[in-house]
């Protein structure tokens, strides 16, 4: 009956915005939909939200206030933790593309102004499109406020309409013939579920893969577009206790958001989701390229994407961290950190703080936590690579990351063969390798990308090469090779230029 409410109210503040995004421009409609569709879109994390003339503790907060604009339009209350949103709607007329004129300073004066207390723990402003801010309103927001993020709830709204479709599957219809037939996609996820929670269970009350009791690690292998973030949190579902907490690691910040925003929008339990991640770690700067090599640094997010733009609570401080594990809220419920690797030992910091073992251990795209690197020596203190590498890889030290479960995920493992190095060599370097069951468990699951076109689990796509030619562009390679001080089996070659200058 809830579901049924929910598909309700969403479809029907689709038909509103539909009807109102051609023409529109501000005005109290976007207010009403944000208000009742809010607590309904999944993504937002959202108990509650009000109109601000109906929100009951606004005289107590704001004793001179009216009914009148104040610059806040709705107030909500986030799922997860209590704390306070408050939203300001801007509607503008659209184009055949759902876009819209930037939002400018001058409208949102009153509204910054207003919602600066520390009270407010977020600040959103809820668009029918793709309405951007200005340039000069981040610079505005003096230090130490809250940021503003943008929503736009048209996407949002379409998003979350999709959750509530469903396909029958062939390969499970009776089958009297015995005839080969293609398996869906939802249908092959249910078995990687089962399949994969069977064999982890198994290997947690056994001694098994070089791990002591109570532990168990495995690795699924799926090609991308296949559905792995929805087999994961059936996983984390179904191995997380009401009351406990389990942890989600990715290489970006547009993986957190992604991965945050399906875990919410796809949920079958009261979830509660905290991110943590931050630009600094992950080196967000979208105004410069980045001066590090992605083929030589395995911890370099490249999304351009800030964590300014991932909905609900963010933080990289160990202690906010604890205290939202051990947050009253958090009881009865999955609790669920969603962060970057990067920012991984601020997480490993929390739990040592509040001495909890997080359920399951969710390490995607782990083929980056893969690779060989030189140890360091006693006398040189470590470099910011070495650093780097190491909070990246800190997921898999079950003393400074507590997990009873690990689960690797990845569409390409990463296997080094080891077999002609000598020991004498061997010695020098640190070898992770997707095969060591010992830090990457057991194959859990496995399906092949032959699989996946055969049974139409991907989407169309097109594979387009891009080739360089010319004298200009080999002269062009050739001189930047020429300049280069890498060395060896890291040394870039002109190869290698050309390859950048495809795209």
């Amino acid at each position: 009956m809830q579901e049924v409410n929910a598909r309700k109210i969403i479809e029907q503040a689709i038909s509103i915005v539909a009807e109102m995004n051609p023409q529109s421009t501000d005005g109290t409609w976007l207010e009403d939909v944000t208000a009742q569709a809010g607590p309904f879109i999944k993504d937002w994390d959202i108990e509650r939200a009000y109109l601000w003339s109906d929100w009951p503790e606004r005289h107590r907060l704001y004793p001179n206030s009216t009914r009148q604009d104040v610059g806040i339009d709705v107030v909500a209350i986030s799922r997860s933790n209590g704390e306070y949103v408050a939203i300001q709607c801007k509607a503008r007329q659209l184009d055949e593309a759902g876009r819209g004129d930037p939002i400018h300073k001058t409208e949102l004066d009153k509204f910054i102004s207003t919602s600066s207390a520390q009270f407010w723990a977020e600040r959103w402003i809820v668009t029918n499109g793709d309405n951007p801010l200005s340039g000069n309103i981040e610079a505005a927001i003096p230090s130490g406020q809250t940021p503003i993020k943008t929503v736009n709830i048209t996407s949002d709204l379409q998003e979350q309409q999709g959750i509530f479709t469903s396909e029958e599957c062939p390969h499970c219809a009776p089958n009297p013939d015995g005839e080969e037939r293609r398996q869906t996609k939802s249908c092959m996820q249910d078995e990687a579920i089962k399949e994969s929670i069977r064999i982890l269970r198994e290997h947690e009350q056994s001694e098994s893969g070089g791990l002591p009791k109570g532990q168990a690690r495995g690795k699924i292998i799926l090609p991308c577009g296949t559905g792995k973030t929805r087999i994961s949190l059936r996983i984390v579902e179904q191995l997380t206790a009401p009351g406990n907490l389990s942890i989600v690691l990715c290489p970006s910040i547009a993986l957190v958001a992604q991965i945050r925003r399906e875990y919410l929008q796809h949920s079958e339990v009261d979830l509660r989701a905290l991110a943590v991640c931050s630009d600094e770690t992950a080196g967000y700067d979208p105004k410069k390229e980045s001066t590090r090599n992605t083929a030589l640094d395995p911890t370099l997010d490249n999304s351009n994407v800030s964590a300014k733009e991932i909905r609900g609570k963010v933080t990289t401080s160990p202690s906010e961290i604890a205290d939202w594990i051990r947050h009253e809220s958090g009881r009865g419920r999955t609790n669920v950190i969603f962060g970057t690797y990067q920012s991984g030992h601020r997480i490993a910091e929390a739990l040592k703080e509040t001495g909890v073992t997080a359920s399951v251990l969710i390490a995607d795209e782990a083929h980056r936590t893969a690779g060989l690197k030189r140890k360091q020596t006693k006398k040189a203190a470590a470099s910011d690579e070495e650093i780097r590498i190491r909070n990246f890889t800190l997921c898999h030290d079950h003393d400074q990351f507590p997990a009873t479960y690990r689960v690797y995920q990845t569409a390409t493992p990463r296997i080094y063969d080891t077999s002609r190095v000598n020991r004498d060599q061997a010695s020098d370097w640190i070898v992770r390798t997707m095969d060591d069951e010992t830090v990457f468990g057991v194959e859990l699951y496995r399906k092949s990308y032959v699989e996946a076109v055969k049974n139409r689990w991907l989407a169309d796509y097109r594979i387009i090469a891009v080739g360089v030619s010319g004298p200009d562009a080999y002269s062009i390679a050739n001189t930047l090779a020429g300049e280069t001080n890498s060395k060896g089996k890291n040394r870039l070659t002109s190869t290698h230029f050309l390859r950048g200058l495809a795209f």
